[in-house]
């Protein structure tokens, strides 16, 4: 006998009295009568309850999974429902190469080269300026601590900026770079204190001359160049900042121009992301890991910020108890109406399971036998199907090691700007979850948080608002009408 046919065989012969659900004969949808008497085809729309969460400790670091997008983010914008949402990016640099320096060689300048990745988020005005800073760092970063820099995070700084500048963005042309021409550089170059330069070209002096190896010593170069702040002063927008942006001392020998390059990657930075909420519907939401309901009925997501609206799926349990051994045929998980802003929605929504107790994700450990048995509990081999369970390893989303429901067709609940609405079908993960097996967990509550490869969650700032009322659990399955041998 196989599994299917064996799961049917337990189906108990029990009423359905689902006077809170809107429940319906299948078959007056299909129109037509279904040949099989014993089974009943029926669908229902569960109520799924909901709230708003602001999360700590979004990790907002860069190289700490290898297929993970590298991101940093700079800027600021105005959003009616998100307030001032502002960015600032921290980060070491480091040579790129053990070059040595000719003889001769003399000091020119100093400057920054911010390197654009065609992310940007807020205006689409292309007139408007950005306005950005450079300080020098007075707090260490630690490389091997880099997975505990959060959103929150900060390192102090020198009072006095290194440099500033003002420059333009246009992001229906970043657009339309990465799309057609990703391999595009767009960069702006932000002059910096020539003396900042000359204490970095006198240590690239001294390993020509072989006098101190500070200048390719990635721990004692550190200790003296902390690193770099880059702030946004003024401006509409947020802007993505590629690691491969460079610090470049200009130098010459003879009348040959060159440089030294000293980047960002492959050591410690992250990006600070706020928003100043006073104004707004979120006004109240000020504590983290608590259940927040908007006074306007609204339910509020916005990656980067760690605001995340929670699922409360008991109505679906309560269900399940009226209807053991239900067959679950199609699950699908919508949000709609979402509303039309001058700001996109994400392109996509990911099904983040959380710890109901405590309003933190729930975090796979290899050494957590709770966590592998629902593993394999949830991921059962027939039919053929790439999972129903997953945990974060660094490629789609940022939560480290966070468990996630997969869907069956796509992981996540897709965008139709069509429709204006997200849409994501789970008939696996929620069979699973329907059974009570002895020793798996029964998770009851989510997050709904952006998060797609092109758009990872904590290194964009996309946001999406919709009704409350507007979150559906539309369920199809099969239920014996008379008892089975």
């Amino acid at each position: 006998m196989n599994l299917w046919a064996k799961r049917i065989g337990q189906l108990a012969a029990l009423p359905v009295a689902l006077f809170f659900f809107s429940c319906e004969d299948e078959a007056s949808k299909l129109g037509y009568k279904n040949p099989n008497t014993k089974f009943e085809a029926r669908y229902v729309e569960i109520p799924v309850e909901s709230s708003v969460l602001l999360l700590d400790s979004q990790r907002t670091s860069n190289f700490v999974f290898q297929n993970e997008t590298n991101r940093l983010l700079v800027g600021q914008y105005l959003d009616d429902d998100f307030g001032t949402v502002t960015a600032a990016a921290y980060t070491q640099f480091f040579t790129n190469n053990t070059n040595k320096l000719p003889t001769g060689a003399v000091y020119d300048s100093v400057s920054l080269h911010l390197q654009f990745d065609f992310y940007s988020y807020g205006s689409r005005d292309s007139t408007t300026a950005q306005v950005v800073s450079v300080y020098e760092l007075s707090e260490d970063l630690d490389y091997g601590n880099r997975r505990n820099y959060f959103n929150r995070s900060q390192a102090a700084y020198n009072s006095l900026p290194l440099g500033s500048k003002s420059f333009l963005v246009n992001p229906p042309k970043m657009e339309e770079l990465a799309t057609e021409d990703p391999d595009t550089v767009l960069s702006v170059l932000v002059p910096l204190d020539p003396s900042f330069g000359q204490r970095i070209f006198d240590k690239a002096l001294d390993y020509a001359s072989d006098a101190d190896s500070t200048y390719i010593n990635y721990s004692l170069f550190t200790q003296i160049f902390k690193g770099i702040a880059i702030t946004s002063d003024n401006g509409d927008k947020v802007i993505g900042v590629t690691p491969f942006s460079t610090i470049r001392v200009h130098y010459h020998q003879d009348t040959i121009a060159s440089t030294l390059d000293l980047g960002f990657v492959v050591v410690a930075n992250f990006s600070q992301i706020k928003s100043d909420l006073s104004g707004t519907s979120l006004s109240g939401l000020t504590q983290y890991s608590q259940d927040f309901s908007p006074p306007d009925n609204r339910r509020y997501i916005q990656s980067g910020t760690g605001i995340y609206t929670k699922l409360d799926l008991g109505k679906f349990f309560e269900f399940c108890d009226t209807v053991p051994n239900v067959i679950i045929t199609s699950a699908q998980l919508s949000v709609d109406a979402v509303e039309e802003s001058s700001l996109p929605p994400p392109s996509s929504l990911l099904l983040r399971i959380l710890n109901g107790a405590t309003n933190f994700t729930e975090k796979y450990s290899r050494n957590d036998e709770q966590d592998n048995r629902d593993l394999v509990l949830y991921n059962p081999s027939f039919p053929a199907h790439t999972g129903s369970l997953r945990f974060d390893v660094g490629t789609v989303n940022e939560l480290d090691s966070a468990f996630y429901a997969e869907g069956d067709l796509t992981p996540n609940m897709t965008y139709s700007s069509s429709t204006k609405s997200f849409r994501g079908n789970y008939p696996l993960f929620f069979q699973q979850l329907a059974s009570a097996t002895e020793g798996k967990r029964r998770f009851q509550h989510f997050i709904l948080s952006p998060s797609s490869p092109s758009s990872p969650n904590t290194k964009t700032v996309n946001r999406v608002v919709f009704p409350k009322e507007n979150i559906k659990l539309k369920i199809h399955y099969t239920k014996p009408t008379t008892p089975l041998n």
